[in-house]
C-alpha cells in the first residue's frame, strides 16, 4: 500500500543515517539485501524478521520498535516511549550501565512522554549536545534529560552552539551551555552574530564581558537593531561605554518586539519591561531574566512569545497579539501533576518561579491530568487506568493500533 511504501522508505533512510542502526548493514544475513543500493522492499523486511539473529539480538528489537514509531508518525500518532525504550537509549547513546539506565528511565518516562519526545528526538538531541562540544558522555548524561524535558529542539540547540562558537569565539563547552540556556527559553538563534558584533565592536566590550552580555541580552528578548538605535542616542551622553550600554539596554527592552514584551514577576502578575525598570530600578534586568515570559495562543492553537509573533506577523504583530488569549503554559511539577502557570503561582506562592523553571515542559495536553481534568477534554483525551493516576490520562486516537502490528 502507499502507506507501507512510505514507511519502508523512511525505514531505509533511518537504517542508512542512524549510527547505531548501521550495524544492520554489516551483518551477513543482510549482505544480499543491498540496503545501500536500492529501496527496502516489504519482502526484504519480512525476510530479515525471519532470520535467527533477529530473535537473539536486541538491536533487531530496536529496529522493530523504531519501525513502529515511524509507522505511527505516518498516521499522525505520537507513540509513547516506554521505560524499556528509554533505558535502551540510555545504554546505547549515553553509555549508562544497566542499573543507571533503568533508574534514568524510571525517573524520566512520564516527563519524556509529557513533552512528547520520540526516540529520534532524543537521539538527535544527544548528538547536538555531544558532537564537537568537548563534553564527555558522562557530562552529557548528567544533564541530558533536564535539557530534553525543557522542550529544547536539537536543531535550535545546534544553531545556537555553532553561532556562539564560531561567531562569538566561545570555547566549545562554554558555547554548549550558553546554547542550552538560550534554546530552553526559547529565543531565535538568528540575531546572535549581530548582537555579538555590536557588543564586541561598537560597544567595545572585552571578550569576557561581551560573552556575558550576549547571552543575557538575547535571553531578555532584546533585539540588536533596537539596542543599536538606543546606543546611537546614548553614546553621545557619556564617554563611559558600559554606562552607555546599560542605558541603551534600558531603552531597547521597551521597544524590542514592538514593545510587546512582558513577564510574570514574583507576585505572579504580568508587567512590561518599563514597569520592571520602574519597580526594581538597577536590579530590573536580573529580575526580568528570572521571570517567565508571557506567551499567547495563536490561530494554530500553539503558544508563542511576543518575539515569535513579531517574527511571523511583522508589522501586524501587535494586532494579532492583542487578539490572542494568554497561553496557559502547562508544566509537569515534581509531584507528577500538570499545572498551568497561574496554578504554579497559586499553589507554590513565593517559590513559584523556581518550581516553574524546574518543571517539565508539557506538549501533551493530557499528560499529568487527574480523572476529572481528563474527562474535561473529551475531544483529545481519554482515561486509561494504569495503576498510577499521573499517567492514566492519554491522548485519544482512533489509529492507536496502527503501530502495533510490528511490536
Amino acid at each position: 500500500s502507499p502507506t507501507t511504501t512510505k514507511l519502508l522508505q523512511h525505514l531505509r533512510k533511518t537504517l542508512t543515517n542512524n549510527t547505531h542502526l548501521l550495524y544492520f548493514s554489516k551483518q551477513p544475513t543482510f549482505a544480499k539485501q543491498s540496503l545501500q543500493d536500492k529501496p527496502l522492499q516489504e519482502k526484504s523486511l519480512l525476510f530479515l524478521c525471519k532470520q535467527p539473529a533477529f530473535a537473539k539480538n536486541k538491536v533487531f528489537g530496536k529496529m522493530v520498535r523504531l519501525t513502529a514509531l515511524l509507522s505511527a508518525s505516518l498516521v499522525g500518532l505520537t507513540a509513547a516511549m516506554t521505560k524499556e525504550s528509554i533505558a535502551e537509549f540510555a545504554r546505547l547513546s549515553l553509555y549508562a550501565n544497566r542499573t543507571e539506565a533503568d533508574k534514568l528511565a524510571a525517573a524520566n518516562v512520564k516527563k519524556v512522554n509529557a513533552a512528547r519526545l520520540s526516540e529520534k528526538h532524543l537521539t538527535d538531541l544527544f548528538w547536538a549536545m555531544y558532537f564537537n562540544t568537548l563534553l564527555s558522555r558522562d557530562e552529557v548524561r548528567a544533564q541530558f534529560f533536564s535539557v530534553a524535558e525543557d522542550g529544547v529542539e536539537p536543531e535550535v540547540l545546534k544553531a545556537f552552539r555553532q553561532s556562539l562558537y564560531y561567531d562569538c569565539d566561545m570555547n566549545a563547552k562554554q558555547a554548549m551551555w550558553a546554547a542550552y540556556e538560550l534554546a530552553g527559553i526559547p529565543v531565535d538563534p538568528a540575531p546572535v552574530k549581530k548582537m555579538w558584533d555590536f557588543l564586541y565592536s561598537s560597544a567595545d566590550l572585552s571578550k569576557p564581558e561581551a560573552h556575558r552580555w550576549v547571552v543575557d541580552l538575547l535571553a531578555a528578548g532584546i533585539e540588536p537593531k533596537a539596542l543599536s538605535e538606543a546606543w546611537t542616542v546614548q553614546k553621545g551622553s557619556t564617554s563611559d561605554n558600559l554606562e552607555a550600554l546599560e542605558k541603551s539596554v534600558y531603552t531597547a527592552a521597551t521597544t524590542s518586539a514592538g514593545g510587546l514584551l512582558a513577564r510574570y514577576a514574583k507576585d505572579g502578575h504580568l508587567y512590561s519591561a518599563l514597569q520592571f525598570q520602574q519597580y526594581y530600578s538597577d536590579a530590573w534586568l536580573v529580575e526580568w531574566l528570572e521571570s517567565p515570559q508571557e506567551k499567547r495562543v495563536a490561530n494554530d492553537g500553539k503558544e508563542y512569545s511576543a518575539q515569535e509573533f513579531q517574527k511571523y506577523y511583522g508589522g501586524n504583530a501587535a494586532s494579532y497579539w492583542n487578539q490572542a488569549s494568554e497561553a496557559p503554559q502547562r508544566r509537569m511539577a515534581e509531584d507528577g501533576q500538570t499545572y498551568t502557570i497561574h496554578e504554579f503561582i497559586s499553589y507554590y506562592k513565593g517559590d513559584w518561579q523556581t518550581k516553574f523553571d524546574k518543571a517539565t515542559f508539557v506538549a501533551d495536553e493530557c499528560a499529568g491530568l487527574n480523572h476529572e481534568g481528563c474527562d474535561g477534554l473529551p475531544q483529545t483525551c481519554q482515561w486509561k487506568w494504569t495503576g498510577d493516576w499521573t499517567d492514566s490520562c492519554v491522548l485519544k486516537s482512533s489509529t492507536a493500533t496502527a503501530a502495533a502490528f510490528l511490536v
